[in-house]
C-alpha cells in the first residue's frame, strides 16, 4: 500500500486509513502512514490505527497484515450491531456506541465504534465519523498529553464516549424544564412537538446505553491480563455513569409522559369550558327562540296582531323570561 500523507490536521480516510500513530509511552504519539503501518511490529511501540470500514483496503489489511481471524473480522465489520464485548484469541473485541455529533444528525442516532484491543495494539473501526477518536489523537499528537499505553488509551476512549453522553442527557432535562416553564403560554402545539422529540431522544439513547453498560460490566468478569486494577476501576466508573444516565433517561421519559398528559388535560379542560359556555347560551336562547318561532307562525289567531303595543309587550315578556332563566341558572350554580 502507498504511504499516506500526514497533514497537521486530521483528514478524512485515505484509502481506508483515517489515521495511525505509535505511542511514545510519555503521553505523545507519532503519526504514520500505510507503509509504516504494514511493517509495524510490537517492538516499534504501542500502535493505534483507526480505519474506515467502507474501504476495501481496510478489509484487506485486517485479513493480511493485522492477521485477524474470520470471526474477529466479521464482528468488527458488522454494519448493524448492539454494544457488546467478546474475548477472542485476537484480543478483546468491543463494540461501543457514541452520541452522533455530526452536523445535522440526531444525537440519539448513536454511531458505533468497533475496537480490537491487545496489550500493544488498538484497532478502531468506524462506519460513520466519530468525534472522540479525533479528539484523542489531538491529545496525543498536538498536546502530548494523551495515554501512555494501549490499555490506558482504550479506557480513555471508553471514558470519553461515556462523558459525551452526559451533554445530551443534560440538554434533555433542560428541554423538559423549558417546556414546563412555558405551559402557561398555551402554545401547546409547539410544546407537544418538543415533548415528542425529547421522548424519542430518551428512548433512542436508552436502547444502546443499557447494553453498553452490560458490555462494560462484562469486562470486569472476563478481565484481560493487560488490564490492571487501576484501569479496571476506571471502567467500573464508566459503567456506573452509564447506569446513572439510564436512570436519568427513564426519569426524562416519565417526565415527558406526565407533561404530555398535563397538556392533554389542559386542552380537554379548555374544550369543556367552551362547550359548557355554548350549552348555557343554547339553554338560555332555546325558550326565547321557541316563543319567537311560535309567534312567527303564519296563521290566523296570533295574539296581539291588532294591538299596536303587541311588539313591545312581547319584548318585555321575553326579557322577563331571560331574567328568570338567568336567576334559575345562578340558583342551580350553573354559572
Amino acid at each position: 500500500m502507498a504511504s499516506s500523507s500526514l497533514p497537521g490536521v486530521i483528514a478524512e480516510s485515505d484509502n481506508g486509513l483515517v489515521f495511525a500513530c505509535v505511542l511514545d509511552g510519555k503521553g505523545g504519539a507519532k503519526r504514520i502512514g500505510w507503509e509504516a503501518l504494514d511493517s509495524w511490529s510490537a517492538e516499534d511501540g504501542p500502535l493505534w490505527v483507526h480505519l474506515d470500514s467502507a474501504a476495501e483496503a481496510t478489509h484487506r489489511w485486517l485479513e493480511e497484515t493485522a492477521g485477524l481471524s474470520e470471526l474477529s473480522r466479521r464482528v468488527l465489520l458488522e454494519e448493524e450491531t448492539r454494544p457488546r464485548v467478546l474475548t477472542t484469541d485476537d484480543g478483546l473485541l468491543a463494540i461501543l456506541r457514541a452520541v452522533n455529533l455530526n452536523a445535522g444528525a440526531d444525537p440519539d442516532d448513536m454511531v458505533a465504534l468497533r475496537m480490537c484491543v491487545t496489550a500493544k495494539r488498538l484497532i478502531t473501526i468506524r462506519y460513520r465519523p466519530v468525534m472522540t477518536p479525533r479528539d484523542m489523537l489531538s491529545d496525543l499528537v498536538d498536546k502530548r498529553m494523551g495515554a501512555e499505553s494501549v490499555p490506558e488509551l482504550f479506557v480513555r476512549l471508553t471514558e470519553r464516549l461515556t462523558e459525551r453522553m452526559n451533554t445530551v442527557v443534560v440538554e434533555l432535562d433542560e428541554t423538559l424544564d423549558e417546556v414546563e416553564e412555558h405551559l402557561e403560554e398555551r402554545d401547546y402545539g409547539a410544546l407537544r412537538g418538543q415533548i415528542t422529540e425529547a421522548r424519542q431522544t430518551a428512548v433512542g439513547m436508552r436502547r444502546y446505553i443499557g447494553p453498553q453498560r452490560d458490555a462494560l460490566a462484562r469486562i470486569h468478569i472476563e478481565r484481560p491480563g493487560w488490564l490492571n486494577q487501576h484501569l479496571e476501576i476506571l471502567l467500573r466508573e464508566s459503567a456506573d455513569k452509564l447506569q446513572r444516565y439510564i436512570e436519568d433517561l427513564d426519569a426524562a421519559r416519565d417526565r415527558a409522559i406526565v407533561i404530555r398528559d398535563e397538556i392533554s388535560n389542559r386542552l380537554a379542560e379548555g374544550m369543556n369550558h367552551r362547550m359548557y359556555a355554548l350549552s348555557l347560551i343554547a339553554g338560555i336562547f332555546l325558550p326565547l327562540g321557541f316563543v319567537t318561532g311560535l309567534l312567527g307562525v303564519n296563521v290566523g289567531g296570533i295574539p296581539g296582531v291588532q294591538n299596536t303595543m303587541g311588539f313591545w309587550i312581547t319584548c318585555a315578556l321575553l326579557v322577563i323570561v331571560l331574567i328568570g332563566e338567568v336567576y334559575l341558572f345562578r340558583k342551580l350554580k350553573w354559572f
